[in-house]
């Protein structure tokens, strides 16, 4: 996107319509904020989608518009999308005419929503921190999901057992503590690459294993959950 040049926007301008190209007159601006939430959720990571503000369905534009208005226009739509999208915008010229155009690259940070997300703090609705709504992502995978019923909870964890993964030196390499010759921590957290999970008998230790390591299983003897770790 950064070697993108004015001539390369220019013959996007008159195109068709499609996944990368959307075109709005300057007085349409209700679906500005929808288009750009779109775009960057949709478009591959990096590569640029192109919103033409001033420009009609044909690709003709309209001119005498007042681009310093719509560029703060389109700053307070897309001030409410969630998480924030980068976009460039810049103002260029056809047959004597101006227009605006937003570039959007596809985001990594997707999705993004059309406003911001919201959660309950005591009796009051607030809206979501960065943390929060990462968590609110992740919780839609089941296994994260189930692991977080357990955060602050004393938990058991397994591993096979090999010649190199002896039970002892689990002990001595992750800090777990044992009861009843089992391995018990506790979770901190989980989200959707890792879970961590504190020692019970090493003050301020904890270890964080790849969520795609790891089996959920129950521990009836000690009616907790039990981490499952494959090789």
């Amino acid at each position: 996107m950064m070697n993108l040049t004015d001539a390369d926007i220019m013959l996007r301008l008159t195109a068709f319509e499609d996944s990368f190209v959307e075109r709005k007159t300057a007085g349409d601006s209700k679906d500005w904020l929808k288009t750009v939430v779109a775009f960057a959720n949709s478009t591959p990571v990096g590569d640029p989608s192109f919103l033409f503000i001033g420009v009609r369905n044909d690709g003709s534009i309209e001119g005498n518009a007042n681009l310093d208005s719509l560029q703060r226009t389109l700053s307070e739509k897309l001030s409410v999308a969630y998480p924030p999208i980068y976009v460039v915008t810049k103002i260029l010229q056809c047959d004597g005419k101006q227009f605006l155009v937003v570039i959007v690259p596809g985001s990594a940070n997707r999705p993004h929503f059309a406003g911001q997300a919201f959660v309950r703090d005591g009796s009051q609705s607030v809206p979501s921190s960065a943390e929060q709504f990462d968590t609110l992502i992740a919780e839609r995978n089941s296994k994260v999901r189930e692991i977080r019923k357990w955060v602050g909870k004393q938990i058991t964890v397994q591993r096979p057992t090999t010649p190199e993964t002896q039970h002892s030196h689990l002990v001595a390499v992750y800090g777990l503590g044992t009861s009843g010759g089992k391995l018990m921590g506790t979770i901190v957290d989980c989200n959707q690459f890792y879970v961590t999970v504190a020692s019970v008998t090493r003050a301020g230790f904890q270890i964080s294993f790849p969520l795609s390591t790891i089996e959920i299983n129950f521990d009836h003897n000690d009616r907790c959950l039990e981490l499952r770790l494959r090789e």
